[in-house]
């Protein structure tokens, strides 16, 4: 598959995320749980591809989530999905990333990004809720879906990277 199929179901992922699940989701866990699929794939995109390229996914498609969804700020979901997209994959880089590690990638990565805006958004005053509130009343939650998709999506897009050709970086042929 090429990279316009991959961008196309990101872009499907993006608009579940807002159009469906919200009728899924119970009322009691609305609000309560914050479904970031685009973000794991991000994370599965700089693992498996090539960190820059998940920097430019997490930085699209996070600037799409705070222009269509997140209405308080631009900017703070395109910085924590690309920054994290960027590190995910200049810290693992590696194509034979194991299942163990994509999940423990995806858990650290989700609580991370949810960390950079939970402190982006009560730096300049979005909310006042305590840190122990939000963790217990959101984060958690969110954390155990996100674990759910990352699982549930894993063999579909190992096999969609497996079958796309490595392209190396001027830096990395010389190594």
């Amino acid at each position: 598959m090429n990279q316009n199929w991959m961008i196309g179901f990101m872009f499907i992922l993006f608009m579940l995320e807002g159009t469906l699940l919200p009728f899924i989701i119970p009322d009691i866990w609305q609000g309560r749980i914050v479904p970031q699929f685009v973000f794991i794939i991000v994370l599965y995109y700089s693992v498996y591809k090539h960190r820059h390229t998940g920097l430019l996914m997490g930085l699209g498609f996070g600037l799409l989530q705070d222009i269509v969804y997140y209405g308080h700020m631009i900017g703070p979901h395109a910085f924590s999905m690309g920054l994290l997209g960027y590190l995910t994959g200049l810290l693992i880089g590696s194509r034979k990333a194991t299942m163990v590690t994509m999940m423990v990638l995806a858990v650290i990565g989700s609580f991370s990004h949810q960390i950079i805006l939970f402190g982006v958004y009560a730096l300049f005053g979005v909310h006042q809720m305590p840190f122990k509130f939000a963790l217990i009343e959101y984060m958690v939650p969110s954390l155990f879906i996100q674990l759910l998709f990352a699982m549930a999506v894993y063999v579909s897009m190992r096999k969609w990277f497996d079958r796309e050709p490595v392209n190396k970086t001027a830096e990395e042929v010389e190594a």
